[in-house]
């Protein structure tokens, strides 16, 4: 199966963030330890991938964004000037579709707002400009390492211990409810990952 983004491609002039001087290459360990932290230079672009960009995805992009507001101990629109930005894609996502109704009920069950989010298809240059790309399923990142297998540093699964975090859409509010979790949980490890500090400098 090949992406679709491979047809689609982003011709914007311009971009937020310049992420490529910053590849997070975690086959070598390295740790963002200046990302963040105010007047810094660098940049951290993280980027959530599933299928559809109508639950799992957005869904981890809002969590992700509130656990690093409170780990920095700024608000979420500050991000931004502190050179971090998050977003979500699909790999095979309609255009400006809502989150499904039940993502939309479960974020706000947590008080984040999910209600202003539209879907995107995910592009290669997307790809080629997030500094750490998260998959929802083993087959989105096998998808993605065959396309760019020059990027497959950056590309790894949120579930660090392999398994694949399940789709909900169709499902009940308690399926949307259990992989908002199994979400959260995986997210809080990333985020320690992330902004670890390098003890090894100390």
């Amino acid at each position: 199966m090949k992406l679709a983004i491979l047809a689609q491609q982003c011709h914007h002039s311009a971009c937020l963030h310049v992420i490529g001087r910053f590849p997070y290459d975690f086959s070598q360990g390295q740790e963002l330890v200046s990302v963040g932290k105010p007047g810094t230079d660098a940049v951290l672009r993280v980027l959530f991938v599933c299928t559809g960009n109508t639950c799992r995805s957005p869904m981890a992009e809002t969590i992700f964004r509130k656990l690093i507001a409170e780990k920095l101990g700024c608000r979420e629109w500050e991000l931004r000037e502190r050179g971090i930005d998050i977003f979500s894609a699909g790999v095979a996502a309609g255009g400006n579709f809502p989150a499904s109704r039940e993502a939309i009920e479960v974020m706000k069950e947590q008080n984040l707002d999910l209600s202003q989010h539209l879907s995107q298809q995910l592009t290669e240059r997307m790809l080629e400009e997030s500094t750490c790309v998260l998959t929802m399923t083993n087959r989105h990142l096998q998808i993605l390492n065959s396309e760019r297998p020059d990027l497959s540093a950056r590309f790894q699964l949120v579930d660090r211990s392999g398994r694949d975090i399940s789709d909900p859409i169709g499902s009940d509010m308690s399926a949307y409810r259990e992989c908002a979790h199994e979400i959260l949980q995986n997210l809080q490890e990333w985020v320690e990952i992330l902004f670890e500090k390098d003890h090894r400098r100390q």
